[in-house]
């Protein structure tokens, strides 16, 4: 029986050019980096982006979090230690009142239509939710795109973070150990999200997935747009338990 939905964020609750916005985090965050650490803007924008990279790999044994892994992977590519007080105060400045206003018309970040109707939708049943949004960057970041999306005040029970996960997507590892920190098994879960090849742990562990977008992977349960899952979701809701 369904307990919870969890959401995927970009282009699923949040309409964004998500390339753009990391191109703008990386090129503001690395030249920050190099102006306090002394360092080459060329280097330290390989260094950085080669750090981005090393998080993304979801295939990686680790026992650290992502945050850990990406702090390490900028001091042994870049020489800089963001755990020093005076970087980290520094990107802490950036990422709270700074990026907040980087949204332009080419990072184009907006509510996705339908996204606040779907959560809605779920609340009204009596259902959990959960925000497993790819946890490749830190808190404030997050909660920056969150705001983008008018969704910082949804009742999420977890939101992911580079913080608090030690992997990423699509490893099955990232699902089971947020669903672990729900109290959930993944036969309980609905995913939804708009990526074939994140959104659907690989390999399998049994979690249904709802995608958003018009040509759907075979193991998903439903696909269409947002406003389609909101104003579809009572139908939704009665697959998923029959599926049970």
């Amino acid at each position: 029986m369904l307990k919870a939905v969890a959401f995927d964020m970009d282009e699923t609750l949040l309409s964004i050019n998500l390339g753009a916005f990391i191109a703008v985090l990386a090129r503001d965050e690395s030249s920050l980096l190099a102006d306090i650490g002394r360092k080459n803007p060329l280097s330290m924008f390989a260094a950085y982006t080669g750090a981005m990279l090393d998080v993304n790999r979801a295939d990686r044994d680790n026992a650290c979090t992502n945050r850990e892994l990406f702090d390490e992977a900028i001091y042994r590519r870049g020489g800089v230690k963001l755990a020093d007080p005076i970087i980290a105060d520094a990107l802490a400045y950036y990422e709270r009142e700074v990026l907040p206003h980087r949204n332009d018309g080419i990072i184009a970040a907006r509510p996705m239509e339908g996204a606040h109707k779907a959560l809605d939708q779920v609340l009204s049943h009596g259902l959990r939710i959960a925000l497993l949004t790819n946890p490749s960057f830190g808190r404030t970041c997050i909660e920056t795109r969150m705001a983008w999306a008018n969704i910082q005040d949804a009742p999420f029970e977890l939101v992911t973070t580079m913080e608090n996960t030690r992997r990423v997507k699509p490893n099955p590892d990232y699902y089971l150990d947020a669903l672990e920190e729900l109290g959930l098994s993944p036969t309980e879960v609905l995913m939804v999200g708009n990526d074939p090849r994140r959104d659907f742990p690989t390999p399998d562990i049994g979690l249904r997935t709802a995608f958003i977008g018009k040509k759907a992977p075979a193991r998903a349960i439903w696909h269409g747009s947002m406003n389609d899952f909101a104003n579809e979701f009572e139908a939704i809701l009665n697959q998923f338990n029959e599926l049970s």
